[in-house]
Order: structure tokens, then sequence, then C-alpha cells
């Protein structure tokens, strides 16, 4: 776990139990919780290269609706090249709910990935992203759409046929959530999604997920199976295909089976 990485979650940490106190008679509430992973799997792709991974989220939520978060994980400098192996993601909104259990969550998240970079036709390009969100929220199910808002989308800056330059702003995400308790504790977790890469339509994907959450007291405990239909090249041309320093290329679409334990504090 990358130096950086781990003196943020120790921040996180510390940061949450001193504001606990303070929150208790304070239109605040605040929350956090550790993650172990088999997996880091976003939209479906592997950040990790399908390495286990440790991640930590803070997150506040004002009486009023409004919110705000901090995520951090460790990731593969395969897919976020030449950075610290670290993500970090803020983020923040406003839920409006009625009804119970009812809600509109208009947000926006930024990805940070401390370092990582490369240079592209004499530019130089970074990885970092930001999205805007409208999710609608009725009881167990969510449906969500995602704009990309930056330039360049996690770094997608050029045709992999031809070269050429393009911008990705305007990248979108579609996902529908459905996730009903089967049981007290129980929760069946059911995901499909459909990214668009916008100019870059080679990178198209349908990602999907069945998955099952227990939650015993401060514990949580999940497993998924997902599958995302990204192609991992097209003739010689890699496309959701990532490669390691010595030259190693992982798909890092496809299949997987992830299982993660997580504890709220």
């Amino acid at each position: 776990m990358p130096r950086t990485f781990a003196h943020l979650l120790v921040s996180v940490a510390i940061a949450t139990w001193a504001a606990g106190a303070a929150a208790q008679e304070a239109p605040w509430t605040l929350s956090g919780n550790l993650t172990l992973a088999s997996d880091y799997r976003f939209r479906g792709l592997t950040q990790t290269q399908k390495r286990p991974v440790v991640q930590g989220t803070f997150d506040g939520v004002h009486a009023s609706g409004l919110y705000l978060g901090l995520f951090a994980s460790s990731v593969s400098q395969a897919a976020y090249n030449n950075g610290s192996g670290t993500e970090i993601d803020v983020y923040g909104g406003y839920r409006f709910a009625w009804g119970e259990g009812n809600n509109i969550d208009a947000g926006i998240v930024t990805y940070w990935f401390p370092g990582a970079g490369y240079q592209s036709g004499g530019r130089h390009i970074d990885y970092d992203t930001q999205e805007a969100k409208l999710a609608v929220n009725l009881g167990s199910v969510n449906v969500t759409g995602w704009v990309g808002l930056s330039k360049h989308w996690f770094g997608f800056a050029a045709d992999p046929f031809s070269g050429q330059p393009v911008a990705t702003r305007g990248t979108s995400y579609l996902e529908v959530n459905w996730s009903p308790e089967l049981a007290p504790g129980l929760v069946l977790n059911l995901h499909a999604g459909r990214q668009h890469l916008r100019h870059l339509g080679d990178y198209d994907f349908t990602d999907v997920k069945i998955g099952v959450t227990k939650q015993y007291k401060a514990w949580s405990f999940s497993l998924a199976a997902m599958h995302n239909d990204g192609e991992a090249a097209r003739g010689a041309v890699p496309l959701w295909t990532f490669f390691d320093a010595d030259g190693t290329g992982k798909h890092v679409a496809g299949s997987a089976l992830v299982i993660s334990a997580s504890q709220t504090f």
C-alpha cells in the first residue's frame, strides 16, 4: 500500500473520531469505513490489475440534504501511469427527499490521481476527471446519469486507430440499480450500466453485476459477480487492455468475482 495512501487512511480515521463528538448535537452526520476487497472494479473495469485493494471513505451529511465525501484507494500504475498508485475522490451534492426513502440527488465528483499522466502529441495528459450526476432514488431502486466535465475523461485524449487528438468531455454513463432486502441484514445487489465515450465509441461498454451484502453489527460483507463487455483489442490495437511496466498486458474488462469486507466507524 503506497505510503501516501496509508497516511490518508490514518488522517480520515482521526478526522472521523475527532469530529464525532462535536457533531453529536450539530446538523452534520459523520461516518466512515475501511474496506478490504479482492479487486477494485469501477463500472466493471479493474483498477488494480485484478489485485486486492484497501480503501477508505469519509462522509458528512447535513440535515438540509447537502453532503460531502472523500474516497481513497490504491490503484494500478498500469491504469494510471507515472503516478503514486493512489486515487482520491472528493464529492458533494444535494439530496431533495420526499416520502419514505425517496430522493433526487444532484452532485459532482472529482477523481484525482496524484502525479499520474503521460505525454501525447507534445501535450501532457493527466487522468484527473470530474463528473456531474443526477440520480433518482425510489426506495430500493436507483437510476443515475453521469456526464464527464473534463476535457479528457480519465485521460482518453486520442483515437487509438488514427492517433488523432480528441476531446472526450460529455462522456456519459447511465446505470440502474436495485437493492431489495432479502432478509434482515441481507441485501440483493443488481446493477446494469451503459458507458458511452464521446468521440471514442470503440471503447463503449455495458456492465452488469449481481451480488449480495450481509450486514453484521459494524461489519459489511459482500460477494458479487460482474461482467463488462468492453473489448480487449480490435485487430492489433489494444482497447481495454492495460500494460504493466514489464510489458505484460491484462484485459481489464471481462468477468470477475469480487469479495469484500468493510467496517464502519
